[in-house]
């Protein structure tokens, strides 16, 4: 594949995430936001067999960290991520996202963003490493400074 091709199959992708996206909030509203658990089951277990992910028994700010690197280092999907924990929450900063111009479209028309790689993984990652006992608390996207911010609640 030339980087031409590779180019037009980046765009050609993020124009089907951006519609899968907006096709389905245009159905089901906030319900959207059930496929999260199942899209990020199935990238968690391509992460965990290809990539070598642990996530039993990791350290829920260390398991933020590994899935970050991943996606940065390995996937080149954005340019950095900070990780921040405090008590029963862990948070994670992205900053410079592949994907931030589908999801600046998306909340340009009042769609929350959903079909996050960093949202759908950490969030299957965390719920598996918890038994469950997890929850997203905030998901920010700010076009306008290439940053996203995703907080979970560790309900143990």
């Amino acid at each position: 594949m030339t980087e031409e091709q590779r180019q037009q199959w980046d765009r050609l992708s993020q124009m089907m995430i951006y519609g899968l996206e907006k096709g389905l909030w245009n159905m089901l509203g906030e319900a959207s936001l059930a496929v999260v658990g199942t899209v990020g089951q199935e990238m968690l277990e391509v992460l965990e067999k290809e990539w070598g992910l642990q996530v039993e028994g990791s350290d829920p700010k260390e398991l933020m960290a590994n899935i970050g690197q991943l996606f940065v280092e390995k996937m080149g999907i954005a340019e950095s991520f900070d990780i921040e924990k405090e008590d029963s929450t862990v948070a994670l900063r992205v900053v410079k996202c592949h994907l931030m111009g589908i999801e600046a479209k998306l909340v340009e028309q009042g769609i929350q963003p959903f079909l996050c790689p960093f949202l759908n993984i950490a969030m299957a990652a965390l719920r598996k490493r918890m038994n469950g006992a997890t929850t997203i608390t905030q998901f920010d996207v700010d076009p306008e400074s290439h940053r996203c911010f995703l907080k979970f609640a560790l309900l143990e």
